[in-house]
Parts: C-alpha cells; sequence; structure tokens
C-alpha cells in the first residue's frame, strides 16, 4: 500500500519568496509550516492504494499528459476555512486556474470510475502552513495586507503522481510517476 495524490510542485526559483511569508505568520500562533521542498498544489488527494491498483490509475490519469503546458501565477494568501477560524494558511493561484480547474475535473472524471470520490470544493492552492492555534486579530491583518502579495510564476511542464510516507519528522514526498505536458 502507498499513500498518494497528485500534484503541482512549487519550483525553486518562488520558495523564497514563500519562506519569507512563512516566516511573518509562523509568529501569530502554533502551526506546522510546509517544508519548502515540499510546497505543492494538490489536484487530488487518493490516499492508500494497492500497488496493484497504481498502474490502473496511471493509466486512467494518461490523459493529463493531452494537456499543454500553461503559465501558472502565484498571489495572495488566504485560509481555510475562512479569517474567522484559520486552520490552513495558503497561497492562491492567479494565471492558470481556469486550466488547474479543467484539469482537475478530468481527474475527478476518470477517478471515479475507479471508485473514487468526486471532489466537492475544489480550489487551487498551495498550502503554506497548518494551524493549530492563532491570533486572529493579528492573521486578519496579515491576510488583509497580503491579499494581493505576488509570488511570481512559472510554466507548468509537468504533473507528478506522488507517494507520501508519514514520518515523525513530517511527510516525505516522492515522484512514482510524471505525466509531462505537450
Amino acid at each position: 500500500m502507498v499513500r498518494v495524490f497528485i500534484a503541482i510542485s512549487c519550483p525553486e526559483e518562488l520558495k523564497k519568496g514563500i519562506l519569507e511569508i512563512q516566516k511573518v505568520i509562523n509568529k501569530l500562533g502554533k502551526m506546522k509550516l510546509v517544508e519548502p521542498e515540499n510546497i505543492h498544489l494538490t489536484l487530488k488527494f487518493l490516499g492508500h492504494i494497492d500497488d496493484n491498483k497504481l498502474n490502473k490509475i496511471i493509466d486512467a490519469l494518461n490523459f493529463i499528459s493531452e494537456n499543454r503546458k500553461f503559465e501558472m501565477s502565484l498571489r495572495g494568501i488566504g485560509a481555510f476555512p475562512g479569517p474567522g477560524y484559520v486552520r490552513i494558511i495558503w497561497i492562491g493561484v492567479d494565471k492558470g486556474s481556469d486550466k488547474i480547474m479543467i484539469i482537475q475535473k478530468g481527474i475527478d472524471e476518470k477517478l471515479s470510475s475507479h471508485g473514487f470520490e468526486r471532489d466537492k470544493r475544489f480550489h487551487p492552492h498551495f498550502t503554506l502552513a497548518r494551524v493549530r492555534s492563532i491570533d486572529k486579530q493579528q492573521i486578519r491583518r496579515v491576510l488583509q495586507d497580503n491579499k494581493t502579495l505576488e509570488f511570481g510564476s512559472f510554466e507548468v511542464t509537468e504533473i507528478n503522481l506522488m507517494e507520501s510516507k508519514l514520518s515523525p519528522r513530517g511527510p516525505i514526498y516522492s515522484i512514482i510517476h510524471t505525466f509531462e505536458l505537450s
């Protein structure tokens, strides 16, 4: 059994700005910051999969490679479920969001025939931190002050099927399969 998800990785050149905002939010409460090497956009979390089902999933997802490369820009920070009750702090996607939504919907459609539930609400984002407790007034101010902060853009050239191994120090991600965009 492997624990898997489908994702777009964040390129190295955007991580400096991401680390800067992580330093700011980390002072506001108790949270677990996402390690720079683990920052990604999850298109779908699949959970634990039998090794023999993995090849069927890869076959079902081969359509991803039919998509063209596209530009994605990261802009603004936000929170789930919202600024009044914060559990996840994220960076939003501006340019390329529509393309991500189309690809994610295709993933949902292809995998629903393999017993995976469709995502009810998908919001493209890169998770910065998982929050245990936080100063609500301070985080509201930081979210407001940074809602249009530009983190840069990059060309999305691939989408990866990733394995997530849980360890005491946090998850360790590795690529199982890469779907190159055309």
